[in-house]
């Protein structure tokens, strides 16, 4: 039994220890810039889908409440466009 549990043990202080090494850094440094380009990309697709791809519906069931039209228009950057009237 405490063969089986050696084993991981083991791996995972390996793979720890290659973190004081400077490839371990220069790995870090490429997940770090890695992650942020996917996170900023996958920002970019939202913000794309709920500007040009919601449907005209979607839009006025989700951002047709009252503040949140005005939000849609900050993002969205389209101020004049009729979705909603003043009220809403």
């Amino acid at each position: 039994m405490r063969v089986r549990l050696l084993a991981p043990v083991a791996g995972a202080l390996l793979l720890a220890g290659c973190g004081f090494t400077p490839q371990g850094d220069m790995i870090r440094a490429a997940v770090k810039t890695g992650g942020a380009q996917v996170m900023d990309e996958g920002l970019n697709n939202a913000e794309w889908y709920i500007c040009q791809a919601a449907s005209i519906g979607a839009v006025r069931r989700h951002y047709g409440k009252p503040g949140l039209s005005d939000a849609y228009r900050t993002l969205c950057d389209q101020v004049g466009v009729s979705l909603f009237t003043k009220e809403q």
